[in-house]
């Protein structure tokens, strides 16, 4: 059954859109809001969205554009419902890779009309790229000038990925290269064009690209001025530059459409399987994060994943300077992972992280920040700053009838093993009229067993203050959880390494089944971190795991993304 996912905030327009599909024997998802929308697109991959622009907390230009960044969600269909019917507004959408518009009011015919053409147009986009006979008698196929045609499409990039990544399994070659390729100012170009305008420079670019690669790979269209470029055979590094040196050529060159003549500053984005990435998500996300490093670089404008370092940017571009400057110029945040009780329930609770909110770079994980801060002498700066962040978090959180949700800090060993730590403590406690028990403390495994005795007595100090105790990171093979037994802590936190693809590994789940079992004859709660698809989360539900969080649930999120995703009361097993 096709399934549909219909993000609106309008009740009585969400609830009209369902009864219209579901009258046509279509599955349909709903979500009140943008934040909503994108957990459900993310965990069912509906076979296309339908969703409202305009809507408190995500609009609907933000929910495509975070899907547009997950390889999962990145190629689903999308219709924006809007009141607005300006041509900024309809290209705007356009340009961020919506499929089509519908103008409120519209009517049941108009609805059925745009879905059942962009249903149509996946069919016969899956059947152009099924696998062609590959006999020698199989007739070549004939180009066509349909930009759908000429570049591959939403399904088409892990079928793509899967069938080249197989082979190079098989051969045991060097690499399989993944390009992202972007341009600059593209957003503002388009600002001058008509739609139809924008497509045809699309095509122009599609059809520059495919010049390039001469049958070598294929291309993705990720959205306007947005492309993935996938080699369909294994390449050592220095062809993959060689490509990459083609491309930056070709640009050099004007694009000539029907009415106009452009010339583009491209960057270049590599990242390879399996050395970067071993999964199409993370690969993708590498080659992204590489092309916006590129943007910032002079000649040649690509950059290897593998490359990157704090080093390579500009000259001049210290980033320790900026981080120095980051925590007075209000750059530094604190970004919250949801936490959800399984089975299905609701949110629990949320970890925090700390982010840097970069002026050039974007956003930057913690990490990477922790790296830069370590040599400077900054982590007690940054320890302490997060802390007092979630503490305030909670609080609030807690005055909005959330009195009994859970923030989860991570300590560092030099945090822990501060003279005055418990004192500190007590003292955020009463500061922000906490409930102590709505607290969560992450230590990792290696940092209890550095001097356990004194660890132990630590443990306890803190523990008279009524916070809760995460062991962090379980299963990187430093002890058995019988040992661990004499440590007072009330959580497990399984490492990601024992929850990826779990339900494909008997001998991993027998594992987890075990640890789950012990902690919980021990009185302890289990969280499973990294959860990245449904059937990890089903496999957890039926090993009785307590918690789970991960890509799956949530990316870590602002502090407004998640308070709305709590107002929404959204749970996992709806």
């Amino acid at each position: 059954m096709t399934k549909i996912l219909v993000i609106e905030d309008d009740d009585i327009v969400r609830k009209l859109i369902r009864k219209i599909l579901a009258q046509q024997q279509y599955e349909v998802l709903e979500a009140a809001g943008g934040h909503q929308g994108v957990q459900l697109a993310l965990a069912h991959q509906p076979d296309l969205i339908v969703c409202d622009v305009m809507m408190p907390g995500m609009d609907g230009y933000g929910v495509l554009q975070k899907l547009q960044t997950e390889a999962a969600t990145a190629m689903i269909p999308f219709v924006f419902l809007t009141a607005r019917a300006e041509k900024q507004d309809i290209r705007q959408g356009m340009r961020l890779g919506a499929d089509d518009y519908l103008t409120k009011p519209f009517t049941k015919e108009e609805l059925l009309s745009a879905i059942a053409t962009r249903l149509s147009k996946l069919s016969s986009l899956q059947h152009h790229y099924s696998p062609p006979d590959s006999s020698p008698k199989a007739a070549p196929q004939t180009a066509s000038p349909d930009l759908k045609h000429d570049c591959g499409d939403r399904f088409s990039l892990q079928e793509t990925f899967e069938a080249i990544a197989l082979t190079l399994r098989r051969n045991e070659a060097t690499a399989l290269p993944l390009f992202i390729v972007g341009f600059e100012r593209f957003d503002r170009i388009c600002d001058d064009l008509e739609p139809q305008e924008i497509d045809h420079l699309n095509q122009a670019i599609i059809n520059r690209l495919n010049q390039v690669i001469q049958g070598r790979g294929r291309v993705i269209c990720l959205a306007a001025g947005k492309f993935c470029l996938v080699l369909t055979r294994p390449y050592v590094q220095t062809d993959t530059e060689a490509i990459a040196q083609e491309i930056l050529a070709a640009f050099q060159q004007f694009l000539t459409t029907a009415t106009e003549e452009f010339l583009l500053s491209v960057s270049l984005g590599i990242a390879e399987y399996p050395q970067d990435a071993n999964n199409l998500r993370d690969l993708v996300a590498q080659a992204q994060a590489a092309q916006r490093q590129a943007q910032t670089l002079g000649e040649p404008r690509y950059q290897l994943a593998k490359a990157m370092t704090v080093h390579s940017y500009p000259k001049g571009l210290d980033l320790a300077d900026d981080l120095r400057d980051a925590y007075h110029h209000h750059q530094l945040k604190v970004h919250y992972q949801p936490q959800f009780q399984l089975p299905g329930q609701e949110i629990v609770g949320a970890e925090a992280l700390l982010r840097w909110e970069h002026p050039l770079r974007g956003l930057i994980p913690a990490e990477e920040i922790l790296a830069i801060a370590k040599p400077m002498g900054l982590l007690e700066i940054l320890d302490q700053f997060v802390l007092t962040q979630a503490c305030r978090q909670l609080r609030r959180w807690a005055n909005q009838d959330h009195a009994t949700f859970q923030m989860a800090v991570n300590l560092s060993v030099a945090q822990f093993n501060q003279l005055h730590f418990h004192q500190d403590l007590s003292h955020l406690l009463i500061e922000n009229s906490l409930n102590p028990a709505n607290l969560v403390l992450e230590l990792t495994e290696s940092t209890l067993l550095e001097n356990a005795p004194s660890t132990i007595r630590r443990l306890r100090a803190i523990k008279t203050l009524g916070v809760k105790i995460v062991l962090d990171g379980f299963g990187l093979g430093y002890s058995s959880l019988a040992y661990l037994k004499k440590f007072p802590f009330d959580f497990l936190k399984l490492d990601p390494s024992l929850i990826r693809n779990i339900h494909q590994k008997s001998a991993q789940q027998t594992v987890v089944r075990s640890l789950i079992s012990t902690a919980h004859q021990q009185k302890r709660l289990v969280i499973a971190e990294g959860v990245e698809n449904q059937a990890e989360l089903d496999c957890l539900q039926q090993l009785n795991c307590d918690r789970a969080q991960g890509f799956l649930l949530g990316d870590p999120m602002s502090a407004a993304e998640l308070e709305q995703l709590l107002l929404s009361k959204y749970n996992i097993s709806e």
